[in-house]
C-alpha cells in the first residue's frame, strides 16, 4: 500500500480521534428550548390519557411518570418479550437529545414520538386508530381545531407530544450555576467529585448538556442478573438521583452501587468507599427544577 495513502489515513484518523475526545469534553448548562403552550398542554393531556392506546389500560405516563419523585421514568422495570425487560429512560430532557433509543436509531424528536406512540413495545397504537380516538372524544376534537384549525391528525398529535416534551426540561441545576461560572455552587466535597468524575473518565461518555443520552457504546459483560450484549446509548444523568432502577435492565435500585458498577464494569476502576460518596454527591448536583408545565 502506498506510503503516502497510509499518511493520508493516519491524518484522517487523528482528526476524528482528537474531535471525538475534544467534543466528550463538551458540558453546557440546560437551556429550555423554545415551545408552543397550547399545543404543549394539549400534548400533556395525551400524554396521560390510556384510551390512546388499544387495551386502554396504557398511556405515555405509565412509563414515564411525571410525577412520581419528579423522575420521568418508571419504578418498576418493563417487560417488552419474553425474558426481556428495561428501565425506561427519563423523558426529562429528552428534548435535548438529538438520538433515541437504546441503540440511536432515531436521531429526531419527531420520529422519536411517533416511534413512542406506535411501536410494538411502547403504546402500540396505529396511526388511524390513534387519530380516531383523538376525534371520537368531543374535548379533543374542540382543543386541535382551535389550536391546529383542523380535526387531529397523526401528524398534529406528534407536534402536540413533541412540543409537551419540549416543555419537560429541569433547569437551574446546582451544576448549570457552576458551569456558567458561580463557583460557590458546589460546595468542596462536589467538586471534588466532580474533578474524580473527570479523571477516571466518566466524562468521556457523559458529557453534553445531559451528561449523557447522545453517545452510544458496544456492551458486553454479565451483571449477575444475566448476559447483556448490543449496542446501548449511554444514559443521561441528570436528575439520576431520582431514576431508579438503574443500568438497561434495570438490576440495581441503589445508586452508590450502580456507581461502583459501572466505574469496575465500564471503565474498570475499582472505586474506594471515599470516592463513591464523592461521586455521589456530585451526581446528586445535576437535579435540576420542576418544569413549570408540571406544577
Amino acid at each position: 500500500m502506498p506510503r503516502a495513502f497510509l499518511q493520508v489515513v493516519s491524518c484522517i484518523l487523528l482528526f476524528f480521534c482528537v474531535h471525538s475526545f475534544a467534543a466528550s469534553h463538551v458540558l453546557a448548562p440546560i437551556t429550555p428550548p423554545k415551545f408552543d403552550e397550547q399545543k404543549a398542554l394539549l400534548g400533556k393531556e395525551l400524554f396521560f390519557d390510556t384510551e390512546l392506546s388499544p387495551s386502554g389500560t396504557l398511556s405515555c405516563e405509565k412509563c414515564h411518570n411525571l410525577y412520581w419523585n419528579l423522575s420521568g421514568t418508571s419504578k418498576k422495570n418493563v417487560k417488552i418479550s419474553v425474558g426481556s425487560q428495561v428501565s425506561p429512560p427519563t423523558a426529562l430532557n429528552s428534548a435535548l437529545n438529538f438520538i433515541f433509543f437504546k441503540n440511536g436509531e432515531i436521531k429526531d424528536l419527531e420520529e422519536q414520538v411517533k416511534r413512542s406512540l406506535t411501536g410494538e413495545n411502547q403504546l402500540g397504537s396505529e396511526p388511524k386508530f390513534l387519530t380516531r380516538k383523538v376525534n371520537q372524544n368531543p374535548v379533543y376534537k374542540q382543543k386541535f381545531l382551535e389550536i391546529y384549525g383542523e380535526d387531529a391528525t397523526f401528524e398534529n398529535i406528534t407536534d402536540a407530544l413533541v412540543n409537551f416534551e419540549k416543555a419537560l426540561v429541569t433547569p437551574n441545576a446546582k451544576f448549570d450555576k457552576f458551569i456558567e461560572g458561580d463557583a460557590n455552587a458546589l460546595n468542596e466535597d462536589e467538586k471534588h467529585g466532580f474533578e474524580l468524575f473527570k479523571k477516571i473518565g466518566c466524562i468521556n461518555c457523559h458529557s453534553g448538556v445531559n451528561l449523557g443520552a447522545n453517545l452510544y457504546y458496544e456492551l458486553k459483560f454479565d451483571s449477575g442478573e444475566g448476559s447483556q450484549a448490543g449496542r446501548y446509548k449511554v444514559p443521561s444523568l441528570r436528575n439520576i438521583e431520582k431514576t431508579a432502577p438503574y443500568l438497561y435492565s434495570g438490576e440495581i435500585a441503589d445508586l452508590k452501587e450502580a456507581i461502583k458498577f459501572v466505574a469496575k464494569k465500564r471503565i474498570n476502576y475499582n472505586l474506594s468507599d471515599e470516592q463513591t460518596q464523592a461521586l455521589y454527591k456530585f451526581l446528586l448536583t445535576l437535579s435540576g427544577e420542576k418544569p413549570e408545565i408540571l406544577k
